[in-house]
């Protein structure tokens, strides 16, 4: 029996959840992206899901990598401490959106159902738990964003779960 069931599982609801984000991007309208809802610039809901995800699925140190932090030399704030000094194009949070995807894929390299059993490796929870944590994360801001699209009059995504 392979070692892996459960590990390849959460890999799955990992990538099914980004993949919602992945879709707000492409239906985001223009005349949303860089405007302030909610409090923060649209992209900036994304921009720190993907932080985020990007930062915790590390094992050396959790933090947020520079260029979540910057563009251009410009501060974006990905954890919503101010508003963005320059705004990032749909182009830009793609780029974002698909080295963080990258992460996802090598996180789960070489790993097996034992492994979410041990203790992360950077905080006092365990591997399962922190992959939980993000998928939770994601679907939070992925949730937060399509009820941004509900408030400005935009029908939300429709999502396929990996049943088909």
């Amino acid at each position: 029996m392979e070692n892996n069931i459960i590990l390849n599982s959460l890999k799955t609801q990992l990538l099914v959840s980004y993949s919602m984000l992945e879709k707000i991007i492409e239906n985001c309208p223009d005349e949303l992206w860089n405007k302030k809802v909610s409090g923060y610039v649209f992209w900036q809901q994304l921009v720190h899901a993907f932080a985020g995800t990007h930062g915790w699925l590390r094992e050396d140190k959790l933090e947020i990598m520079p260029q979540f932090s910057t563009f251009n030399g410009k501060k974006i704030y990905s954890e919503f401490e101010n508003d963005p000094e320059i705004m990032l194009t749909k182009a830009n949070v793609v780029q974002l959106c698909n080295e963080t995807k990258e992460t996802i894929e090598e996180w789960f390299n070489g790993k097996d159902d034992d492994w979410l059993k041990m203790p992360f490796a950077i905080f006092k929870i365990n591997n399962f738990e922190n992959i939980t944590g993000q998928i939770r994360h994601i679907m939070y801001h992925a949730g937060h964003c399509e009820a941004i699209f509900r408030e400005n009059g935009i029908k939300p995504n429709e999502y396929l779960d990996y049943f088909g």
